[in-house]
């Protein structure tokens, strides 16, 4: 029964990806391992990238390329992100298990440490929790970072506006990325709401 169920799931899933309604080149960029800055980018590149129907590749325009471009450039932030995002974040797992471990150390290394109380500090259990907290908040902003050049990557992909006009907002959307942390955005903000 089981074994049935599954056939009738995978043809219900295969049926709407018959040749005759997929483009093979978009089928062929979707895989779910990977980060949504990878698949747009890839579907980008299959957008300028079409081929005629003998196979003879069809001319782009400058419009084209520089809207590919300007993807490209938002995917490299979205990647360069992503990465910073996956190390800060074994970090901080790491650095959360350690706040978390640090007090049943003492009672487990007792015989180990011997006469050295420096791991039951107060000071020391303190550098470790803000270690830890310093972990979080950096992965917090680098998914933040990611997250928001993901979804100006969906608008410039998704855009129909001419590629001067969708320049112009990316420029200006990249530059509020790029500005980064500041203790005065974080007040301004309290101060407002």
């Amino acid at each position: 029964m089981r074994q049935f169920l599954l056939i009738i799931v995978a043809l219900i899933a295969l049926s709407g990806c018959a040749s005759e309604s997929c483009d093979k080149d978009v089928i062929n960029i979707l895989n779910p391992n990977q980060t949504s800055a990878k698949l747009l980018m890839d579907y980008a590149k299959t957008a300028v990238c079409k081929t005629g129907p003998a196979g003879e590749a069809k001319p782009t325009t400058v419009d084209e390329e520089r809207k590919l471009v300007l993807i490209y450039d938002l995917y490299v932030k979205a990647r360069s992100y992503a990465i910073l995002n996956k190390v800060f974040f074994w970090l901080s797992l790491v650095s959360a298990v350690a706040v978390f471990l640090w007090p049943s150390l003492g009672v487990l290394l007792k015989d180990r440490l011997g006469e050295r109380e420096w791991y039951k500090s107060a000071i020391v259990q303190t550098t470790v929790t803000g270690i830890a907290a310093l972990m979080f908040a950096f992965y917090s902003q680098y998914k933040d970072k990611q997250t928001y050049t993901e979804n100006l990557m969906r608008y410039a992909v998704f855009s129909d506006k001419p590629v001067d006009e969708l320049s112009q907002k990316v420029i200006e959307e990249i530059g509020k990325i790029d500005i980064g942390f500041s203790f005065s955005g974080v007040f301004d903000k309290k101060e407002d709401k």
